[in-house]
C-alpha cells in the first residue's frame, strides 16, 4: 500500500505506506535510475486509494522523474 495525501494545513504532504509498499516505491525508484527515465503513479493503479488522515486531500497522481545532475 502507498498513499500520498495533501495534509490538512496545504502545505505538506504525507506518504503512508507498508512494507509491500516500501518495496514496491524502492523497484519503482531503481527503475527510473537504471532506466533514467520518469513513472507515473495512479490511483486505483500504483497507490491506495481513500485516506489515511481525516481533513487531507487524497494525491491521484504522482510522477517520480529521474534527474541526471551530471547534466
Amino acid at each position: 500500500m502507498i498513499q500520498f495525501e495533501i495534509d490538512s494545513s496545504k502545505e505538506g504532504v504525507e506518504i503512508y505506506i507498508d512494507s509491500d509498499g516500501i518495496n514496491e516505491l524502492i523497484n519503482y525508484l531503481n527503475f527510473i535510475k537504471n532506466e533514467e527515465d520518469h513513472m507515473h503513479l495512479v490511483a486505483g493503479n500504483e497507490l491506495s486509494e481513500g485516506l489515511n488522515q481525516k481533513g487531507n486531500k487524497c494525491i491521484k497522481h504522482v510522477r517520480l522523474v529521474y534527474i541526471d545532475k551530471n547534466e
